[in-house]
C-alpha cells in the first residue's frame, strides 16, 4: 500500500527543480525565486520547506519561512498609538514569533500540489503534522497561511475546523492593459483621474530632465539603490520584509531573465528606482524606491507608473501588479483589487481564542477606507 510521508528541509537545493516545476507548474514564484531568497542572507527569515512523498513521489511541496510578525500591522490612528504606547513597557506585545506558509514577499500564498492528489484529505493532515513538528522545533506558537488568493481556498478551508482562523488579509491590485496604446489606457480612466495624471506628467517633464533607463543588474548602482530603498523603507507606513545589498545583486543572478530595473534620473541624478519581473504576459512591480526631496516635486511616483503601463503595452504585456498597500492611486488609475486570505492558528487555546477576536478588530478593512470601498 502506498505511504504518504513528509520531510523537511531547509534549503531549496535539497529539492529536485525538476520535481518543484511537477508540482507548482510555470509561476512568477518559481525554484530560482526561493534561491534567491534563501541565497540573499535576509536577516529576520528562515526559510523551509515541507515535502510530501507518495511513495518516493513529490506530490506537495509547501514553502515556509519563521520571522517575528507584528499582528498590529494594519493598524493605524489612535489604536496604533496606544499599541506603540504600551510596547514602551511591553516590547513584544502583540509582536509573536511565527511560522508561515508562503512568501515574505510573493504576490499571493502558493502551495505545489499535484493535480491528481489536490482532494486527497491525507496531504492536509501530513501538512498540518510537518508544520507542527517544525514549529515546536524551532518555537514558533503561531502559524499562519499567509495571502492566498480565493482559487487557493477550495485547499485550505478544511483548516476552520483544525482550530484556524480565517481572516482578510491585505488585498493585491491587477490591472488589465487592454490596450493598444497608452493613449487609450489614458481614455479608460475617469476625466478627473485622466486630467489629473496628464497635468503631474506636464508638470514633471518641465520641471527638468527626466530620463529613464532599463537595467537588468545593479551592481554599479548598487549604494544609490540601497540608499533609496532605505528611505522609502522607513517613510513607509507598513513594513514587513527589509531587503538587503545582496539580494538586489542576487536577482540579477537568479533571476536575470525576469529582472528588469527601471532606473529614474532627475538632471542626471538618480532619484527613483523600480524593480519589476518580467513573466509571459505579466509585469510584477515588486519594489521601489525614491529620493523624495527630488521625486515629489517631479511627481516620480506617477512618472513611474505612467511608464509602466507604456512599457507593458508596447512590450505586449496583458497584467500589471503593482501589488499590495497604497490602494488609493492604483484603484484610481484602474487596478483592480483582488481579495487575499489568511488562517491563522496559536498553540495555546486561550491565545488562539484571543486570536480569533484579534483577527476581526485588526484586518485591514478596519483602518483602510480605500480596501472597505
Amino acid at each position: 500500500m502506498p505511504k504518504i510521508t513528509y520531510k523537511i528541509y531547509d534549503n531549496i537545493d535539497q529539492i529536485d527543480q525538476g520535481a518543484w516545476d511537477a508540482v507548482f507548474g510555470d509561476i512568477p514564484e518559481s525554484y530560482p525565486f526561493y534561491r534567491t531568497l534563501g541565497n540573499s542572507e535576509l536577516p529576520e527569515f528562515v526559510f523551509y520547506y515541507l515535502v510530501i512523498y507518495h511513495d518516493s513521489e513529490i506530490v506537495l511541496i509547501a514553502p515556509l519561512f519563521s520571522t517575528d510578525f507584528n499582528l498590529d500591522i494594519a493598524v493605524e490612528g489612535r489604536l496604533l498609538k496606544v499599541i506603540k504606547l504600551i510596547r514602551k513597557a511591553f516590547p513584544r506585545f502583540l509582536v509573536s514569533n511565527t511560522l508561515f506558509c508562503g512568501s515574505p514577499f510573493g504576490e499571493y500564498g502558493v502551495i505545489g500540489i499535484r493535480d491528481n492528489f489536490r482532494s486527497d484529505p491525507e496531504l492536509i493532515r501530513q501538512l498540518l503534522a510537518g508544520i507542527k513538528d517544525l514549529a515546536s522545533k524551532i518555537n514558533t506558537p503561531l502559524t499562519i497561511f499567509k495571502d492566498f488568493p480565493q482559487e487557493g481556498t477550495s485547499f485550505l478551508d478544511v483548516l476552520k475546523h483544525r482550530g484556524f482562523t480565517k481572516t482578510e488579509s491585505f488585498p493585491t491590485v491587477l490591472l488589465e492593459l487592454n490596450f493598444s496604446s497608452f493613449e487609450e489606457y489614458l481614455k479608460s480612466l475617469g476625466s478627473s483621474t485622466r486630467k489629473g495624471l496628464n497635468k503631474k506628467l506636464r508638470q514633471a517633464y518641465s520641471r527638468g530632465n527626466i530620463e529613464v533607463k532599463l537595467v537588468q543588474d545593479v551592481a554599479g548602482q548598487i549604494d544609490q539603490i540601497i540608499k533609496l530603498y532605505e528611505s522609502t523603507y522607513h517613510n513607509g507606513s507598513t513594513k514587513f520584509e527589509r531587503l538587503t545589498k545582496k539580494f538586489f545583486l542576487q536577482v540579477s543572478d537568479d533571476l536575470r531573465e525576469h529582472t528588469r530595473f527601471f532606473l529614474y534620473y532627475v538632471d542626471g541624478s538618480l532619484a527613483a528606482f523600480n524593480l519589476c519581473f518580467v513573466y509571459k504576459d505579466l509585469l510584477i512591480d515588486k519594489f521601489i524606491g525614491f529620493n523624495y526631496d527630488i521625486s515629489n516635486r517631479f511627481n516620480l511616483y506617477f512618472v513611474s507608473w505612467a511608464y509602466n503601463i507604456k512599457w507593458c503595452i508596447d512590450n505586449s504585456l496583458y497584467y500589471y501588479h503593482p501589488g499590495q498597500t497604497d490602494y488609493e492611486p492604483k484603484i484610481r488609475l484602474g487596478g483592480k483589487v483582488i481579495p487575499l486570505y489568511a488562517y491563522l492558528r496559536h498553540k495555546n487555546i486561550f491565545f488562539n481564542i484571543l486570536l480569533k477576536l484579534l483577527a476581526l478588530l485588526l484586518k485591514p478593512d478596519n483602518f483602510d477606507e480605500d480596501i472597505r470601498k
